[in-house]
């Protein structure tokens, strides 16, 4: 007789599992090191939604100082869900051609898997990172006045997309921010037409992912209310 285990491991873990074997059997395969800076990239990128479930615990135990410092830190480390959009850029070094001819795909298996586990990466990145930007957002409009609220909400865009070229451009990480001189020195070098273009565009981009993220979010909730 077939029966489930009452506690019997989240699918989510079996995905997880599934994926990071997939992406060291593609480095050990292909031995392109970028498929565990990917797998390592994604890490960072579901950083942001554990500092928020953090967060919410914290609520519960009224203690301001912790809530606070854990918004800190998912500031810091927001902006690696969308600086996994630019992971894209590692396409270059997979072949997806034939050598005789750039009109006819190639048939090796790994160069369409590594094609899987990068845009996989990235969908995972932007959904985690977007899913803790609503919740972020959806404290301030309780918190805040709205326009207030609006207004922290387009802050979060603008230093999203600067973070993005400095993490892309000046290969700093979230974690270098803890060493403030090192790292003002570092960016102070790096201000000129094309960083602040790429950082505004960049923010826009993060503007309209959260956007589409929260009116699908809005959408399914209408649905399920309505098959209820």
């Amino acid at each position: 007789m077939f029966y489930r285990r009452r506690h019997a491991p989240h699918p989510i873990v079996y995905c997880t599992a599934c994926y990071v074997l997939i992406s060291l059997l593609l480095f050990i395969i292909t031995k392109r090191s970028v498929h565990l800076v990917i797998l390592w990239n994604v890490f960072l990128a579901n950083v942001p939604l554990l500092l928020v479930l953090l967060m919410c615990l914290e609520d519960q135990r009224r203690d301001s100082f912790r809530t606070g410092l854990l918004g800190v830190l998912w500031l810091i480390f927001f902006p690696n869900a969308p600086y996994l959009v630019t992971d894209f850029i590692h396409l270059q070094n997979i072949t997806f051609y034939t050598t005789e001819t750039t009109d006819v795909y190639t048939t090796n298996f790994w160069s369409w898997l590594g094609l899987i586990q990068i845009g996989t990466a990235v969908f995972i990145g932007l959904f985690s990172g977007m899913l803790s930007l609503w919740i972020i957002h959806h404290r301030f409009l309780k918190r805040l006045i709205s326009p207030l609220a609006e207004l922290a909400l387009l802050m979060i865009f603008i230093t999203s997309g600067a973070a993005v070229y400095i993490g892309r451009f000046l290969r700093l990480n979230s974690w270098d921010l803890f060493y403030p001189v090192h790292f003002i020195t570092q960016i102070t070098g790096h201000i000129n037409s094309f960083s602040i273009a790429f950082s505004l565009m960049s923010a826009g981009a993060v503007g309209i992912g959260y956007c589409v993220f929260s009116v699908l979010l809005m959408t399914a909730a209408k649905i399920s209310r309505l098959h209820q």
